[in-house]
């Protein structure tokens, strides 16, 4: 579809940081071609005003698990091994279509808040490889919703044992089925260290060399994890890793926040991404990790929401502000991040940390039409001095009206276009009633 985003204030990135400028905004497939001037034979079959609105990239999520938005509320204020035991306990008994539903509703607050991508580590595959309805589960999800997502399938246990060759079999099956689709990337998701032992933690590097992917991992969450590890290897999860080889490729780093300075110095020598999750270390308990340290070592940051059972949110806003906020807290120091260093970590950082640098993260000529609309005219904004700094510490997500991904409109005027809201929410409901969590 041509489209045409008419008369609109727009996020634009220059070397000083990120600037606010008016644009005529020109989509034409699933990129945009222009800014200001009609391409040559332009129509647009949409024209959309931009009048007190803004047009920003599409915020990046870097650290997900979307099925688990049925998990919202279900284990709060709770000891993070205990909370980890209860919300793995409920995931016994979870299906593909369980899964399918529930990413859908995870999807769904992501598009309403203005997140167009993410990065999703999950516990099942499609079935069979199936490429549509509720039986491809994760996956077929983000496809149903249009969402561009890096979809990892989360793999534990040691080689050889039949439940781990599954997992690996069945996420290459469903690598395979959705090999058509653009928008979908399939990456390796090795769980972590304390749960993916030795032998398969090389394997799987070994196979995103082989597949010229890359991989998540949640490493160094909490104070118990890196005790553990010292104990059994005499290093930390960081370091254990690297001594394997398993950061030599591609790797989004969930969490580090128990880290020591060598450990920093190790992801950076790595390039590995690290993915901040502010709320979901807060709300279980394992602290702030250093990131002022990582800032300054040049380590390529980004940030993640975790799962609606760590977090009960998947808006990204909610987390620009707090990691805006809770660092320098932390840190007693009010320069420690700043609005635009957030902004960056959401976009551009983002779009390195999957492998996009230069596609995604930007609104410029040559980019993928992945782009949030919010409305301006909402008191938050008022007085309008510094856009750029109140979309970190003023904006709720509420403003995003419309969102463009792949040059596909996803929701218009807070109408999502491509899934039947009430659906998603009498299933999710039902699935809930199933594992027994609204008789807590």
């Amino acid at each position: 579809m041509d489209i045409k985003i008419k008369n609109i204030q727009t996020l634009i990135r220059k070397e000083e940081g990120f600037v606010m400028e008016n644009h005529d905004i020109y989509i034409s497939g699933n990129k945009i071609v222009s800014l200001d001037q009609a391409p040559e034979n332009f129509v647009a079959e949409k024209e959309i005003n931009g009048t007190d609105k803004l047009a920003m990239p599409g915020i990046i999520n870097a650290h997900t698990h979307a099925y688990m938005s049925f998990f919202r509320n279900y284990a709060d204020d709770m000891l993070f091994w205990d909370w980890l035991n209860k919300v793995q306990t409920a995931e016994n008994y979870i299906t593909e279509e369980d899964c399918y539903w529930g990413t859908l509703l995870n999807n769904i607050e992501m598009i309403k808040t203005g997140t167009t991508c993410y990065v999703d580590m999950y516990i099942k595959s499609s079935r069979g490889g199936a490429l549509g309805g509720p039986e491809s589960a994760c996956a077929g999800a983000a496809y149903k919703m249009g969402m561009r997502a890096v979809l990892t399938r989360g793999m534990d246990g040691p080689v050889g044992n039949p439940h781990t060759e599954d997992q690996i079999n069945e996420f290459l099956a469903e690598k395979e089925a959705f090999k058509d689709v653009s928008t979908l990337k399939f990456w390796f998701g090795p769980h972590a260290p304390y749960s993916c032992p030795a032998d398969n933690l090389v394997r799987i590097a070994e196979l995103v060399k082989e597949y010229g992917v890359g991989q998540t991992i949640h490493l160094a969450e909490s104070d118990n994890e890196v005790e553990n590890c010292m104990a059994e290897h005499g290093c930390s999860p960081i370091k254990y890793v690297a001594d394997l080889g398993v950061l030599d490729v591609p790797t989004i780093a969930a969490h580090c926040v128990k880290v020591s300075d060598e450990d920093i110095q190790i992801l950076k020598e790595h390039n590995v991404s690290v993915a901040l999750n502010p709320k979901s270390n807060m709300k279980l308990g394992n602290g702030f990790m250093p990131a002022e340290k990582f800032l300054e070592a040049g380590v390529n940051c980004c940030i993640g929401t975790d799962s609606c059972g760590s977090n009960n949110s998947q808006n990204m806003f909610s987390e620009m502000n707090m990691a805006a906020l809770i660092y320098k807290g932390d840190m007693q120091k009010a320069q420690c991040i700043s609005a635009q260093d957030v902004l960056r970590y959401v976009t551009v950082n983002g779009a390195k940390a999957i492998g996009m640098e230069g596609q995604l993260g930007e609104i410029k000529e040559g980019m993928l039409a992945d782009i949030s609309i919010l409305n301006l005219y909402e008191p938050e904004f008022f007085p309008s001095c510094n856009i750029v700094s109140g979309l970190v510490y003023s904006a709720t997500g509420r403003e995003v009206e419309t969102v463009i991904i792949d040059g596909e409109i996803i929701m218009e005027n807070n109408e999502i276009l491509t899934v039947e809201e009430g659906r998603v929410y009498y299933e999710v409901e039902k699935i809930a009633d199933r594992l027994g969590m609204l008789k807590l």
